[in-house]
């Protein structure tokens, strides 16, 4: 069914940066432009979920005075405006390489490569109803030993103020800059279903229009049939709302549910919503795995300097009995722009150290089911935290725009994996950054954009230093990388 919708659109058409309808999050820079814009009261849509839909962004960017903007802002509204017009044209094409002397360990907002080596093409169309893309690629030595996939593909119709979309999109919520903790880009996107509010305009009537600008969007994606509960299925929903200009408030819910000898249907997902929580012995479908919880961020300008502080908590699991989320993970971060040097500064703080027995000090809870043994992952990865679980992580990094079309992003990375030094007893599951492994490491992270041969050359790599305070001894490790991407 899947292929051939794919090979439809492939009729269609004969990809571009961003899909037409919206920006996908795998341009860390081009993020930072449109915070810019939002810190400074240019952009008024919530903008922490993606894909971020360009309807509102464009609406907001038509209503600004240009001639009021400084000159850095005009720089950021002028770069998003050609990611736009580059996103909206009505057919498309793309080729990417990239290859690296090791595969990507930690996978954050955007990063450039994942596997050792990627060869991959794209097609994509657009009109006024539709729109689609088929991608196709080719991994070297892949983390999941999956070499061809047709990953970033999708159709999508337009339906009043609606896009339904079929395929395999990747999603990426809250406001964190490095990772987040229930939805990311660590894994590879999961084939399915999406409905999503395309404008995020408030609502006309007095009784709602408090809220402000609002956005929704629910998926429902199939996990992968290698797994101990083959087939899996995983339900996400979320909402923001921005009801003042500061603020931006997000609610985030999903759920494992379902798979091969367990009911799939839309009553079962309905049952399960109700039914999570509950033991596995209390329920005739299995036990569902649930996560959920709640983000914000405020920015504002101080000193003339834009800045943002925000905040993501997620809960491993519901209490029946209190009707309360229990079982949270944290991450918060501040963030500001520095004119000067035209760079976003950021500093996150997470912990993913999450107990969920009598004794606080044992975790191996995040993430891990008793029923859904692979836990909350897909071919292995987090779809949370790329740091997986048991895991406390500081992160300081920056965004620098240098002008010419050239860009450049480091991260200092200071983590401490696995905390507790051992992982649950499923054999299927357990944290897979660190393998029964309490690891401290110190790593710094660099990339760097420019224009070549008419396309994007990026390079970049990593140097590290980890102690293994379980088994002793420490180790050194260095990355490099180069990639070349080129839309027609």
């Amino acid at each position: 069914m899947k292929l051939k919708l794919l090979s439809g659109l492939l009729l269609l058409s004969c990809s571009s940066v961003q899909a037409a309808w919206w920006v996908e999050p795998t341009d860390l820079p081009l993020r930072a432009d449109i915070q810019l814009l939002s810190d400074t009261g240019v952009i008024v849509q919530p903008i922490t979920t993606y894909p971020l839909m360009w309807d509102g962004i464009k609406q907001d960017m038509d209503k600004a005075d240009q001639n009021a903007l400084s000159s850095l802002q005009r720089d950021a509204f002028e770069r998003v405006t050609r990611a736009y017009e580059h996103g909206h044209r009505g057919m498309s094409s793309k080729i990417e390489l990239a290859g690296g002397s090791d595969t990507t360990r930690f996978i954050g907002f955007g990063q450039d490569y994942r596997d050792k080596a990627e060869a991959a093409v794209s097609a994509e169309v657009t009109k006024d109803w539709f729109s689609g893309r088929l991608a196709a690629s080719y991994h070297y030595d892949p983390i999941d030993g999956n070499s061809t996939r047709l990953d970033n593909s999708f159709a999508a119709v337009m339906l009043g103020n609606w896009i339904v979309s079929a395929g395999a999109q990747q999603k990426y919520w809250g406001p964190g800059w490095d990772s987040g903790l229930i939805q990311t880009t660590n894994a590879r996107p999961m084939p399915g279903m999406t409905f999503s509010r395309n404008n995020s305009q408030a609502f006309e009537t007095p009784w709602l229009n408090w809220i402000g600008p609002w956005t929704f969007t629910t998926s429902f994606s199939q996990m992968e049939s290698d797994r101990y509960v083959p087939d899996a299925k995983h339900w996400g929903a979320r909402g923001t709302l921005r009801p003042i200009s500061q603020l931006e408030v997000g609610f985030s819910w999903t759920m494992q549910w379902g798979g091969e000898g367990y009911g799939n249907s839309l009553s079962d997902w309905w049952d399960g919503l109700f039914n999570g929580g509950m033991s596995e012995g209390e329920v005739t479908n299995g036990q569902e795995n649930m996560l959920a919880g709640y983000d914000f961020r405020w920015s504002d300008t101080a000193f003339g300097i834009p800045y943002g502080i925000y905040y993501e908590r997620i809960h491993e699991d519901y209490h029946n009995g209190k009707n309360k989320l229990i079982n949270s993970a944290n991450m918060g971060g501040v963030d500001f722009f520095l004119a000067d040097i035209n760079t976003r500064i950021f500093v996150e703080y997470s912990d993913t150290q999450v107990a969920c027995g009598i004794d606080s000090n044992a975790y191996n809870c995040l993430y891990e089911h008793g029923f859904y043994k692979n836990g909350y992952r897909y071919y292995g990865k987090s779809l949370g935290s790329t740091y997986d679980n048991d895991a406390t992580t500081l992160v300081i990094g920056g965004i620098t725009q240098i002008g010419g079309g050239q860009n450049i992003s480091n991260k200092f990375r200071y983590l401490r994996l696995n905390t507790d030094g051992t992982d649950t007893a499923n054999p299927e599951g357990g944290n897979p950054v660190s393998p029964g492994e309490y690891e401290r490491v110190y790593q710094f992270d660099t990339s760097y954009h420019r224009p070549f041969y008419q396309g994007t050359l990026k390079v970049g790599g990593t140097v590290g230093y980890s102690q293994y305070v379980t088994s002793g001894g420490n180790d050194w490790d260095t990355t490099i990388y180069a990639g070349w991407e080129r839309s027609f």
